[in-house]
């Protein structure tokens, strides 16, 4: 990353700071309250016909699972929606990321439109709400956020962890070994099936309910998850998160995660565990999406915060690069 995008990687959790309940020593700005568990992957014979990257080759390979039951930068505050972190622990002994939502679009463009949405969202401290003087005026001027914070607003709450579909919200290009190149889009469809409810009814169980019911389903067997790539078509945008893609694209079975037992840091041996998107393996490359260009920024600047390390933040913004990983 360069040095402008680590300015507006900080300005950006600072923002986040500010809109999801400020910030909280050794906790992830937000998806704050998380457990980790283990599991494997295994690719579809179809995986390999779109990608040469390794763990897309159909050996089994391990993975960890960061599963989030809340949005919010406070770890002790109630559930409100998921998330699902997959780390793929590859032969050579590197790693590569899916870091996935169960929105099935972002809620702006670009970093700096994202910046400019937290401040419209940022609420008010009379109130604890965001000022409808502000945020309405900022929807009205932009459609397109208006429409993902709508589709981010109708959808449910979780039932379970094991029947939330989750979403990676750029497009990444594949390539295979002819060095034929497609992009796509992941989705992390559960074998259980997806179901819903209120979030007021969610909110009736304790905290930590989500969890607690995954690892109920655990102890019978596996949770399933099929990874699914939607192919881009032509004239489909590649370097914008918050643009749909039209819903007759073909759509891909990649390969089977199977979710078997719960597991902590200590066990993994990475007691920061960041989850970074742009971490790639060959047969994988990002997109010109710009959002995603500036996520490792905001992970490596949350990891100072939250490790300590963000005393010595502006030194290494200045020079450019940030050493927290």
């Amino acid at each position: 990353m360069n040095h402008g995008q680590y300015r507006i990687a900080t300005k950006l959790v600072e923002q986040i700071h500010q809109v999801f309940q400020g910030f909280h020593a050794g906790y992830r700005d937000v998806h704050a309250n998380g457990r980790y568990y283990a599991g494997t992957f295994a690719a579809t014979p179809e995986a390999r016909k779109l990608s040469r990257a390794v763990h897309l080759q159909g050996d089994q390979v391990p993975v960890t699972v960061r599963h989030s039951n809340s949005r919010s930068g406070d770890p002790w505050g109630p559930a409100t929606t998921a998330s699902m972190a997959v780390k793929f622990f590859l032969p050579d002994g590197t790693t590569t990321d899916l870091v996935s939502l169960p929105i099935p679009l972002f809620f702006a463009r670009t970093p700096e439109e994202t910046l400019e949405f937290l401040e419209a969202v940022r609420p008010d401290p009379n109130t604890g709400q965001p000022d409808p003087n502000t945020i309405g005026p900022f929807l009205a001027a932009r459609p397109w956020v208006a429409h993902a914070v709508g589709l981010a607003k109708a959808l449910p709450a979780s039932v379970s962890l094991a029947q939330t579909a989750f979403h990676m919200l750029h497009a990444f290009r594949f390539v295979n070994a002819a060095d034929e190149a497609q992009y796509a889009r992941y989705h992390w469809e559960p074998e259980a099936g997806v179901a819903g409810q209120a979030l007021e009814d969610l909110q009736k169980q304790p905290p930590s309910y989500l969890f607690e019911e995954l690892e109920a389903r655990l102890r019978k067997g596996p949770v399933v998850f099929n990874l699914v790539l939607q192919l881009a078509g032509d004239g489909d945008p590649l370097d914008d998160p918050n643009a749909p893609w039209p819903a007759d694209r073909p759509r891909v079975r990649i390969g089977r995660l199977e979710v078997t037992r719960t597991i902590t840091v200590e066990e993994i041996g990475d007691p920061i565990m960041m989850h970074d998107p742009t971490r790639l393996t060959d047969g994988i490359e990002p997109s010109d999406d710009p959002v995603l260009a500036v996520r490792r920024g905001v992970y490596e600047v949350s990891v100072a915060y939250r490790t300590g390390g963000w005393k010595g933040r502006q030194a290494a913004i200045d020079r450019g690069k940030c050493p927290f990983r």
